[in-house]
């Protein structure tokens, strides 16, 4: 199979039919993986087009709000880049925990990088931010 419009545009595309084509028992599992990709790509081949942007103080950017990200400490900023920065480094050192609902489902996940840095996110809000900032990569 060919990259007919480059690796990285067409692994993106890709990666993004397969998010929101599944649908089984491994959503969760499948979601975890695409997002290493549509992590790391972006964070190492496009970081400079990432928005400079904060994350509101209500409200969510991408699916991620301040009540879901913790940044660890009280002088560091919400800004959209360095979370991102962060949550591909916890997801690259699979520093991930689920957390299933009252009846055994995934229904969030947890994700750590170093110091006190910790998002706190469901299952939706995860696809919502990988999808946003593919999305973003690909304008």
């Amino acid at each position: 199979m060919e990259y007919p419009n480059g690796i990285e545009i067409d692994f993106i595309k890709r990666t993004l039919e397969l998010i929101n084509s599944y649908s089984g028992n491994n959503d969760v599992t499948l979601l975890i993986n695409c997002c290493l990709g549509l992590l790391v790509l972006p964070k190492e081949k496009h970081f400079k087009s990432i928005p400079i942007e904060e994350i509101p103080l209500k409200g969510k950017l991408w699916g991620l709000s301040r009540k879901s990200v913790n940044v660890g400490c009280p002088v560091c900023g919400y800004q959209l880049s360095d979370v991102i920065r962060r949550i591909r480094n916890g997801v690259c050192h699979f520093k991930v925990k689920t957390i299933p609902d009252g009846s055994g489902e995934i229904n969030m996940l947890e994700v750590k990088d170093t110091g006190e840095f910790k998002v706190t996110i469901t299952v939706e809000e995860l696809k919502e931010f990988a999808v946003s900032l593919a999305t973003h990569v690909l304008k």
